[in-house]
Protein backbone atom coordinates (compact mmCIF):
# COMPACT_ATOMS: atom_id res chain seq x y z
CA UNK A 1 0.00 0.00 0.00
CA UNK A 2 2.87 2.39 0.77
CA UNK A 3 4.26 1.73 -2.69
CA UNK A 4 0.90 2.55 -4.32
CA UNK A 5 0.67 5.77 -2.30
CA UNK A 6 4.19 6.77 -3.33
CA UNK A 7 3.37 6.14 -6.99
CA UNK A 8 0.10 8.03 -6.71
CA UNK A 9 1.83 10.92 -4.95
CA UNK A 10 4.34 11.13 -7.76
CA UNK A 11 1.57 11.14 -10.37
CA UNK A 12 -0.69 13.76 -8.83
CA UNK A 13 0.34 17.24 -7.77
CA UNK A 14 -2.57 19.68 -7.94
CA UNK A 15 -0.42 22.79 -8.01
CA UNK A 16 0.20 22.45 -11.73
CA UNK A 17 -0.26 18.88 -12.86
CA UNK A 18 -2.79 19.78 -15.54
CA UNK A 19 -5.66 17.55 -16.46
CA UNK A 20 -6.50 14.30 -14.74
CA UNK A 21 -4.77 11.46 -16.56
CA UNK A 22 -5.76 8.00 -15.38
CA UNK A 23 -2.70 5.76 -15.55
CA UNK A 24 -2.72 2.03 -14.98
CA UNK A 25 -6.31 2.08 -13.76
CA UNK A 26 -5.87 5.19 -11.58
CA UNK A 27 -8.82 7.55 -11.27
CA UNK A 28 -8.13 10.62 -9.12
CA UNK A 29 -10.27 11.67 -6.19
CA UNK A 30 -13.27 13.79 -7.04
CA UNK A 31 -15.25 16.48 -5.30
CA UNK A 32 -18.98 15.90 -4.76
CA UNK A 33 -20.83 17.13 -7.81
CA UNK A 34 -17.88 16.56 -10.18
CA UNK A 35 -17.87 12.77 -10.26
CA UNK A 36 -20.66 12.57 -12.86
CA UNK A 37 -18.65 14.52 -15.45
CA UNK A 38 -17.40 12.06 -18.07
CA UNK A 39 -14.64 14.18 -19.65
CA UNK A 40 -11.49 13.81 -17.47
CA UNK A 41 -10.32 17.35 -18.26
CA UNK A 42 -13.69 18.87 -17.35
CA UNK A 43 -13.93 16.76 -14.18
CA UNK A 44 -10.44 17.81 -13.08
CA UNK A 45 -11.32 21.47 -13.74
CA UNK A 46 -14.50 21.02 -11.68
CA UNK A 47 -12.47 19.40 -8.87
CA UNK A 48 -9.98 22.28 -8.86
CA UNK A 49 -12.71 24.94 -8.98
CA UNK A 50 -14.74 23.42 -6.14
CA UNK A 51 -11.65 22.83 -3.99
CA UNK A 52 -10.37 26.37 -4.61
CA UNK A 53 -13.79 27.88 -3.97
CA UNK A 54 -14.23 25.99 -0.72
CA UNK A 55 -10.79 27.00 0.54
CA UNK A 56 -11.32 30.63 -0.48
CA UNK A 57 -14.52 30.70 1.59
CA UNK A 58 -13.05 28.74 4.51
CA UNK A 59 -9.68 30.51 4.83
CA UNK A 60 -9.84 33.37 7.32
CA UNK A 61 -6.89 35.76 7.13
CA UNK A 62 -5.46 36.16 10.65
CA UNK A 63 -5.67 39.76 11.90
CA UNK A 64 -2.14 39.70 13.34
CA UNK A 65 -0.74 38.74 9.92
CA UNK A 66 -2.94 41.37 8.26
CA UNK A 67 -1.54 44.11 10.51
CA UNK A 68 2.00 43.02 9.52
CA UNK A 69 1.10 43.09 5.82
CA UNK A 70 2.20 39.49 5.23
CA UNK A 71 0.95 37.83 2.06
CA UNK A 72 1.98 35.18 -0.44
CA UNK A 73 1.48 31.48 -1.24
CA UNK A 74 1.40 28.57 1.16
CA UNK A 75 1.76 25.03 -0.18
CA UNK A 76 -0.20 22.43 1.75
CA UNK A 77 0.08 18.68 1.31
CA UNK A 78 -2.72 16.30 2.29
CA UNK A 79 -4.04 12.81 1.67
CA UNK A 80 -7.53 11.88 0.52
CA UNK A 81 -8.05 8.55 2.24
CA UNK A 82 -9.76 5.54 0.67
CA UNK A 83 -12.94 6.52 2.58
CA UNK A 84 -12.83 10.09 1.15
CA UNK A 85 -11.70 11.79 4.36
CA UNK A 86 -8.76 14.21 4.45
CA UNK A 87 -5.72 13.39 6.60
CA UNK A 88 -2.00 14.10 7.04
CA UNK A 89 -2.40 17.82 6.40
CA UNK A 90 0.91 19.67 6.56
CA UNK A 91 2.57 22.75 5.16
CA UNK A 92 5.37 21.92 2.72
CA UNK A 93 6.30 25.51 1.89
CA UNK A 94 5.12 28.04 4.41
CA UNK A 95 4.94 31.78 4.65
CA UNK A 96 4.27 32.70 8.28
CA UNK A 97 3.27 30.63 11.30
CA UNK A 98 -0.17 32.29 11.61
CA UNK A 99 -0.98 32.01 7.90
CA UNK A 100 0.35 28.45 7.74
CA UNK A 101 -1.77 27.35 10.71
CA UNK A 102 -4.89 28.82 9.12
CA UNK A 103 -4.12 27.06 5.83
CA UNK A 104 -3.84 23.72 7.66
CA UNK A 105 -7.11 24.39 9.50
CA UNK A 106 -8.92 25.25 6.25
CA UNK A 107 -7.70 22.09 4.49
CA UNK A 108 -8.59 19.93 7.51
CA UNK A 109 -12.13 21.35 7.25
CA UNK A 110 -12.60 20.01 3.69
CA UNK A 111 -15.68 17.83 3.36
CA UNK A 112 -15.28 14.16 2.48
CA UNK A 113 -14.51 13.58 -1.17
CA UNK A 114 -15.07 10.73 -3.56
CA UNK A 115 -11.88 8.69 -3.09
CA UNK A 116 -9.40 7.91 -5.83
CA UNK A 117 -9.52 4.41 -7.24
CA UNK A 118 -6.92 2.09 -8.66
CA UNK A 119 -8.31 -0.67 -10.84
CA UNK A 120 -11.74 0.06 -9.35
CA UNK A 121 -10.67 -0.18 -5.69
CA UNK A 122 -10.58 2.91 -3.41
CA UNK A 123 -7.05 4.05 -2.57
CA UNK A 124 -5.32 6.86 -0.71
CA UNK A 125 -3.97 9.69 -2.86
CA UNK A 126 -1.74 12.60 -1.97
CA UNK A 127 -2.17 16.18 -3.20
CA UNK A 128 -0.24 19.40 -2.80
CA UNK A 129 -2.15 22.62 -3.30
CA UNK A 130 -1.21 26.30 -3.22
CA UNK A 131 -3.25 28.60 -1.02
CA UNK A 132 -3.00 32.29 -1.81
CA UNK A 133 -2.92 34.42 1.31
CA UNK A 134 -3.64 37.88 -0.07
CA UNK A 135 -4.70 40.99 1.77
CA UNK A 136 -7.20 41.99 -0.93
Amino acid sequence: MKKVLAVLAAIVLLGGCGAKKPQGGLVNASYAGCEQIKDPNAEFKCFNNKLSGYLADEYSYPEAARSLGIEGKIYVNFVVESDGSVSNVKVVKGLDALLDAEAVRAVQALPNMIPATFDGKPVRIQYTIPINANLK
